[in-house]
């Protein structure tokens, strides 16, 4: 009997030895809360209701979870809109909802600041988790946020660190102008070591609101969480953001999990520790990514949380906006001019008194059919919050600029159209000048008959061109491409989608006459073109 006894305590003992913890990674919600899309209303398997049910069953299968979020969270959806600048009487849902399910933490996205740093720190006070960001500094020297936390999970000290990308810095523009953003890996290179000595955290996980990057990448870089896990001795797993894309990969034995944006997916990491000689150290690691399915049920939590938003957003979604008198259609808007394209153009030109516009395609299948309209409609034409600047380029930038956006296309007779790397939201179009994109001809070489009111650009000539903030702070990379470093002569104080809106409901109908200012050698077929939108 008393053999018995002893097995038994020693089983037991041995068992104490071990722990599994589960980490689930949201990211780049965005504000979705439905399981729908927003503007058309035809359902999808996205957004918060559905997410939050399946974080409740993962959880419900481990004790030992941690709930995390990699940012952009407080931006993007109309609902984020009404809530940040009409409605601050009520919650901010995406902080409400996680504040329901228990989040540890949340790393700090660039989309945080779109609304100013004013709401911002007004969200970061409801928020029942810290805001992170250990690579985010005041201009006077301290961090502006908590570097980290540590909680204790299973009996092991588990140190969450948080990092927002340094493109911050250029993509927030004045709402982030008291803020210094450092490298990353820098960062992380001062950090991670003292959480390990001196803080004893048994593991460390780093909340990174950056993507994946390459490992031979430099200081500074937007996405970093490669040269991260290559560099940092120390880190037992990555949650990414900022790319929106589904990533499940590993470095040097670290787990790297992004889940989709907008709710698409939830980041799923196990990490099995075990005690050794005093100390717990992770022995192995699983990472996989969990999607919501069509039968997966809305959380009624989430939608209780949420019910006076949304129904405040709806009203205003619903106002009736203008009469078109054309359809409004973006399936063709990267091959030739179109009526769509056209009303974004003159809205920005119209605003900055530009003599260019310069715009991508809201997206590949957007549909308005002409007759009566609402607000829903046009605001998924410009759901972001960047303004529109004016800036003075010569001829030759010009040129640069489209040879830049051409890189969108591969070869012509190639049966993959589209450069997969250069996304439909960073091939600009511009308007005021005629040109043609030769895809028959190589990047760097496609941009041909050039003109500007019949007469042929010069390199040395000067030209007022309107784009958006975005593309000012250096997203898609065009100003690094043209190699503009000036300032710009002019910022809308409002957004791009408020200006578009205003000059819509202005307009009792609207019917944006088509230029044919540009096209491409040769003429795309139109069913290839629909075939491989996305």
């Amino acid at each position: 009997m008393r053999h018995w006894f002893w097995i038994l305590l020693i089983a037991l003992g041995l068992q104490a030895q071990e722990a599994r913890i589960q980490i689930l990674g949201t990211t780049d919600l965005h504000g979705h809360v439905m399981a729908e899309d927003t503007f058309s209303l035809q359902p999808a398997n996205l957004g918060w209701a559905k997410l939050a049910t399946l974080i409740r069953r993962q959880k419900a299968l481990n004790p030992d979870t941690i709930l995390v979020d990699c940012g952009d969270t407080i931006q993007g959806e109309p609902l984020n809109y009404v809530r940040n600048t009409l409605r601050r009487d009520l919650p901010e849902p995406s902080v409400a909802i996680m504040n329901a399910l228990g989040y540890a933490a949340m790393a700090v996205g660039n989309h945080e600041y779109d609304f100013g740093l004013d709401v911002l720190r007004e969200v970061e006070r409801q928020a029942r988790f810290p805001f992170l960001s250990a690579n985010t500094l005041s201009a006077k020297g301290p961090h502006a946020f908590p570097t980290h936390v540590l909680l204790t999970v299973g009996g092991v000290r588990v140190a969450l660190v948080g990092f927002t990308t340094p493109r911050t810095a250029a993509l927030a523009g004045r709402n982030a102008s008291d803020l210094v953003f450092q490298d990353i890996v820098a960062a992380a290179r001062e950090l991670v070591p003292r959480l390990r000595e001196k803080e004893k955290a048994d593991v460390v996980v780093a909340l990174v609101h950056s993507g994946l990057g390459t490992v031979d990448g430099r200081p500074g870089d937007e996405n970093a969480a490669l040269r991260l896990a290559d560099q940092v001795p120390g880190l037992d797993a990555i949650l990414t953001g900022h790319t929106h894309l589904a990533i499940q990969t590993q470095h040097k034995g670290i787990p790297i999990l992004q889940a989709q944006a907008q709710g698409r997916a939830l980041a799923v990491v196990e990490l099995t520790v075990r005690k050794e000689k005093g100390r717990w150290r992770v022995t192995g690691t699983q990472g996989h990514l969990l999607h919501p399915e069509a039968d997966t049920p809305a959380d009624p939590e989430v939608l209780s949380l949420t019910t006076d938003l949304r129904a405040a957003t709806d009203r205003y979604l619903d106002t009736a906006a203008t009469t078109l008198l054309v359809d409004l259609d973006s399936r063709w808007s990267r091959m030739e001019d179109t009526p769509l394209m056209q009303l974004l153009h003159q809205v920005q030109r119209q605003a900055t008194g530009a003599q260019l516009s310069a715009a991508a395609s809201p997206g590949a299948k957007l549909f308005i059919p002409k007759g009566p309209t609402s607000v829903r409609q046009f605001y998924a034409l410009a759901p972001y919050e960047n303004q529109v600047a004016r800036i003075r380029i010569t001829g030759a930038q010009l040129k640069a600029y489209l040879e830049h956006a051409a890189r969108h296309y591969t070869y012509s007779w190639e049966p993959e159209l589209y450069n997969r790397e250069v996304p439909i939201h960073d091939f600009d179009m511009v308007d005021g000048v005629a040109y043609a994109l030769n895809l028959g001809r190589p990047v760097g070489s496609r941009v041909v008959n050039l003109s500007y009111q019949g007469q042929p650009v010069k390199p040395e000539q000067t030209f007022t061109l309107a784009l958006s903030t975005y593309r000012l702070g250096g997203g898609g990379g065009y100003m690094e491409a043209i190699g503009f470093k000036g300032a710009p002569e002019l910022v809308t104080e409002a957004s791009q989608r408020n200006l578009l809106l205003a000059y819509v409901l202005a307009r009792p109908t609207l019917n944006p006459p088509v230029t044919n200012a540009w096209r491409t050698i040769p003429y795309l077929d139109r069913e290839r073109v629909l075939n491989q939108a996305r």
